[in-house]
């Protein structure tokens, strides 16, 4: 009798585990659920490079998301252009007990262009999957095709916020031609095989716990599980190159400028008579960046090859326009004219982004600025800009590899690192209080570096964008009226404001008015929790911002309290604020100045940082407290 009975509890067990469908939630473990909006179920890729320029991506892809956090997973993109094209999709959904629902093919589909240049550079098919609920499971098919292989995809194993069950990446390519990894902040190692001339990569992974991001470090693709992958042979609409190493990436981009530095005789004769009173050449690298900026405009053109070659300088000059690479490729045909050689740089940008990796020659890069090498100092050239102080970069691209197009090829140097100096804020004001509390403040700001293009923004825009940039990015009190002066014709004279408020005081009570430090905070943020912090966390820059506010006290009244002089210091940086009386003109000075010297700040530092920070925060919580007679 025992022996029936416990068939019989096998047999349900085993009907129980045939019934339960292969992507029901419920047999996700636990370890992949916490932490997690979504769970990678299965996903294969199958990168099979044919030729130096031809390539197939299939795609098979099983998502479960189990919350709101992962909802980004239900949305299918494919880009297409010239050199890529969606070949096929399937897209299946699936109830949280893993029962098949809604399918969608390639009609169902949407499509727009793409492109923030003259003319649309692309196209791009999506579907947004919709859901009543969570969790719920999509099952993506697709397949992509290259005619064009500058870059071959990196396997990200990872997302934020997602768990991984199981994954596998092969690729396929041929050995003559042969590819380089690299593997980042993983240990996985590939298996390779070869058979009939063919070279096969495979990696995988399994039950992956989900990775947390922490806020204010580098993009997650730089700190999260991938492999990178990059060819030795490539070619682009025609151009055969090698990427073996930099010097021969380089030579490839130099075919590309072959046709380009092409200024006529008159405007290189133009471009001498600009310069000809200067006293040295750094004098006439000014002049002529001061010309480009006066007189082009950036416009992003990114189609097909023109997302590397750039419009001939020719072309630039007649037109007055050009993207990144066209302009900087215009600079240098003009310094060529006047016998100054410079170099086409290419660079990866923006403040939170690693600089390429000097020992992995890979295209990853976004950019292009201009290199002109001095005896003394070199000079660097943000040609897409019309307020960029001369020879400084900026956060955009300060602190990171650019790759020289030389004659000899590439060669991989680095940029400068801008210093505090370089990012001053100013801001003087003096606030008319009247006895119930109302005001008028007339307030000049200074800037340059990266606060220059804020500043300049603020003056150029009509009235309700200033007051949004007035309160929300600068941190004034919200003024009932307002008026901004600035003369763009001299951007670096200072921006003048004219604000008036019907309550100036945090608050009144009974004969005494409550007065913040200053009417905007020098600093407004709070930094995220340094517990367990593991990452680099990123400001925007390195800065120094003063303040001079002076307020003129009311007939009829008098000081009762001053905030005591605070002295802050950590190691990247410094904060201090005084106060002073003058009771012969009933007026209260306010001086503060805030210091960062250090934009990246590693993780055993970070808990004084953000401590610093606090305090800072905390100094404009005290009050002028002034009292009626």
């Amino acid at each position: 009798m025992k022996t029936i009975l416990l068939t019989l509890g096998f047999t349900c067990v085993f009907c129980q585990l045939f019934s339960q469908n292969k992507f029901d939630v419920s047999t996700i473990p636990d370890a992949l659920k916490k932490h997690a909006g979504s769970v990678a179920r299965e996903e294969r890729t199958d990168f099979e490079v044919k030729e130096p320029g031809k390539a197939t991506m299939k795609i098979h892809k099983v998502v479960t998301v189990l919350n709101q956090n992962g909802k980004d997973e239900l949305a299918f993109q494919a880009w297409v252009d010239k050199f890529h094209s969606l070949e096929s999709v399937a897209i299946q959904v699936f109830d949280s007990k893993g029962e098949p629902g809604k399918k969608y093919k390639r009609s169902d589909l949407q499509s727009q262009m793409t492109g923030e240049g003259l003319v649309p550079d692309g196209k791009v098919y999506y579907l947004e999957v919709p859901t009543v609920g969570y969790p719920v499971t999509i099952q993506f098919d697709y397949e992509l095709g290259y005619t064009g292989l500058l870059q071959y995809p990196a396997y990200q194993i990872q997302h934020p916020g997602q768990s991984v069950e199981n994954s596998v990446y092969n690729v396929s390519i041929p050995e003559n031609l042969d590819l380089r990894y690299k593997a980042k902040n993983t240990n996985l190692v590939p298996v390779a095989t070869t058979a009939a001339g063919i070279k096969t990569y495979s990696w995988s992974a399994k039950q992956l716990p989900a990775l947390e991001t922490e806020a204010g470090s580098v993009t997650y693709r730089n700190y999260f599980p991938q492999i990178l992958l990059a060819p030795n042979k490539f070619e682009m609409g025609g151009y055969v190159g090698d990427m073996s190493s930099w010097e021969s990436f380089g030579k490839w981009n130099a075919l590309l400028l072959t046709k380009a530095n092409n200024l006529s005789d008159a405007r290189k004769e133009f471009f001498r008579n600009l310069v000809k009173d200067a006293p040295d050449d750094r004098s006439k690298v000014r002049i002529i960046y001061r010309y480009l900026q006066s007189n082009f405009r950036y416009v992003s053109i990114q189609l097909g090859m023109g997302g590397f070659i750039p419009f001939e300088a020719d072309f630039v000059d007649k037109k007055k326009y050009g993207d990144c690479k066209a302009l900087s490729n215009y600079t240098m045909a003009s310094l060529a004219a006047v016998g100054i050689k410079s170099h086409y740089a290419l660079i990866n940008s923006d403040y939170n982004s690693e600089p390429v990796d000097a020992d992995f020659p890979i295209d990853r890069f976004n950019h292009i600025i201009l290199c002109v090498p001095q005896q003394k100092d070199t000079i660097w050239l943000e040609c897409t800009s019309s307020t960029n102080e001369f020879a400084v970069l900026g956060n955009f691209t300060e602190n990171k590899n650019a790759l020289l197009i030389t004659e000899n090829g590439g060669k991989l140097v680095a940029t400068p690192k801008s210093k505090a100096a370089h990012n001053i804020y100013g801001s003087t004001s003096l606030v008319t209080l009247a006895e119930d509390g109302s005001g008028i403040v007339q307030a000049s700001l200074t800037s340059s570096g990266e606060f220059r293009d804020l500043v300049d923004y603020l003056g150029t825009q009509k009235k309700d964008e200033q007051k949004r940039i007035l309160v929300d990015y600068l941190d004034y009190m919200d003024p009932d009226e307002f008026e901004v002066r600035y003369d763009t014709s001299n951007k670096s004279t200072p921006l003048g404001l004219a604000l008036s408020f019907e309550k100036i005081p945090e608050f009144i009570a009974g004969k005494k008015l409550f007065l913040n430090p200053r009417v905007y905070k020098i600093w407004n943020t709070s930094l995220p929790s340094p517990e367990n912090r593991k990452k680099d966390y990123y400001f925007k820059h390195p800065f120094i911002k003063m303040d001079t506010t002076v307020y003129k006290l009311p007939e009829g009244f008098s000081i009762e309290t001053l905030p005591k002089a605070k002295n802050v210091k950590f190691e990247f940086g410094s904060f201090n604020s005084t106060y002073q009386y003058d009771e012969a003109k009933r007026e209260v000075m306010s001086c503060a100045k805030l210091q960062l010297d250090e934009y990246k700040i590693p993780p055993a530092k970070f808990e004084a940082t953000a401590k610093f920070f606090n305090e800072v925060l905390t100094e404009y919580t005290e009050k002028i407290v002034i009292k009626r007679l």
